[in-house]
């Protein structure tokens, strides 16, 4: 019989923080672009009131192995990962699926900004008080030497709460501004949000600024202006995935942005084959998606602490 440990959602947040995952997210760019990960993806349509999903993911040097499923409505959703033993293909760890995005998305985020913003940066604007958001700050603040964070959302009752809980949790100066001024005095904008219409306009936009644009993962949504598009260095987490459901989605659809205009994906950027930047003033755009590959690294991860700390409870199946 197998013995599956599940792991509660105060369990992670207690013990696995976005920077723990960096690592991993950043090998699973690595092993898809050397050709040693598997990403199998699939939607299908429940009538016209929900869609279930399933995500795959295989990343053969991590050994890591997971599978995301779940169900989407118009106003809820709901997913699990299940991570299985790379060698025998038994289930090992089952974890709230929103849990191990969240902390992938975060990773990911710091990971496009480790390799395509400044080095110097030092101001974080985020465009959403959510999840994704609180996320990639958890992850930035083990890149960079983050001593500004902007935020905006247009829920002021959530970037108040946001404010708040980082001061706390990393002791950095947190305020509450609209987007322009967020975005027009940051070195990295971090955009988390499901809006299907550009948040960010082009001429709030300094030179040199980075963007990991994160909320945008469906035909028409969009949360940078085409103009931002047009402007910036465009690396993808996958191309194939970004041209029909990144944030350049409604660009590309207007034929404002072609697949020739992007420079190529982040795991080309990790192996060294492409500069994520060219200039100090280039504006930088990591479009991200999400893959099955990223939720089984993090599933790795998660599994690993609760087995090192002991946490989760082990089912019998």
């Amino acid at each position: 019989m197998s013995n599956i440990l599940v792991v509660r959602n105060d369990e992670i947040d207690a013990h696995v923080s976005p920077a723990d995952c960096i690592p991993l997210v950043e090998s699973a760019f690595l092993a898809m672009t050397g050709g040693q990960a598997e990403l199998p993806r699939k939607y299908h349509d429940i009538g016209a009131w929900a869609m279930w999903f399933f995500m795959g993911g295989n990343v053969f040097p991590s050994q890591a192995t997971a599978i995301k499923t779940g169900f989407a409505t118009s106003d809820a959703l709901t997913c699990q990962v299940i991570y299985y033993d790379h060698e025998t293909c038994e289930p090992k760890g089952l974890f709230e699926g929103l849990k191990v995005t969240n902390l992938r998305t975060g990773a990911a985020a710091a990971v496009g900004a480790k390799y395509m913003a400044r080095k110097d940066s030092s101001v974080v604007a985020c465009i959403g008080a959510g999840k994704v958001c609180w996320h990639a700050l958890g992850a930035l603040q083990a890149v960079f030497d983050v001593q500004q964070v902007l935020v905006h959302d247009v829920r002021p009752e959530a970037a108040a709460k946001f404010v708040v809980e980082a001061r706390t949790r990393y002791d950095v100066e947190t305020v509450s501004v609209g987007a322009r001024e967020a975005v027009s005095r940051a070195d990295i904008v971090v955009s988390g949000t499901p809006s299907r219409e550009a948040i960010v306009q082009a001429d709030w936009v300094r030179p040199g600024t980075h963007f990991s644009a994160m909320g945008a993962d469906g035909a028409g949504k969009q949360e940078l202006a085409a103009g931002i598009h047009r402007q910036a260095r465009i690396v993808c987490d996958r191309i194939e995935q970004c041209l029909k459901w990144g944030d350049i989605n409604t660009s590309v659809a207007a034929g404002l942005v072609s697949e020739s205009d992007i420079a190529g994906e982040m795991g080309d950027v990790v192996d060294g084959r492409i500069p994520g930047r060219t200039g100090e003033d280039q504006i930088t755009l990591f479009d991200a998606t999400g893959m099955g590959i990223q939720d089984a690294v993090v599933a790795k991860v998660i599994y690993d602490i609760a087995v090192r700390k002991g946490l989760g409870v082990g089912v019998e199946l």
